[in-house]
């Protein structure tokens, strides 16, 4: 899913191609209920989520078509502020053209991996 590769690939630009011009998108994420309209600020909103990250790994892709809806969940593993995490998101969006048009995502929030989880 060309979605998924731009957010691993952190190109804003390959994300921004994933979206059309008047996309809404509203996100269910830790601290709270995210909404915006268009292409630009569904890139910034979702791109800044990982603006940090120093590495960046797909772990696990998932897709499925659910009626008129398209269902893409992820996870990824990364490392911000020297930090290991895991996230997971799931995606449920309406196509056309190829292009997301309406977009309703789910988060994880970003997890400590590796030793803090040991404690």
């Amino acid at each position: 899913m060309k979605f998924v590769q731009a957010l691993a690939a952190q190109d804003d630009e390959a994300l921004r191609m994933c979206f059309a011009p008047d996309v809404e998108l509203r996100a269910l994420i830790p601290p709270g209920f995210r909404e915006c309209t268009g292409a630009g600020d569904a890139v910034a909103l979702i791109s800044g989520w990982f603006v940090d990250s120093t590495e960046l790994r797909l772990l696990d892709l998932r897709t499925d078509e659910i009626a008129d809806r398209f269902h893409i969940a992820y996870r990824f593993e990364g490392v911000e502020d020297g930090q290991p995490y895991v996230v997971e998101q799931s995606l449920y969006c309406r196509l056309h053209a190829d292009l997301i048009e309406r977009a309703d995502l789910l988060c994880s929030g970003f997890r400590p991996t590796g030793e803090a989880d040991e404690a």
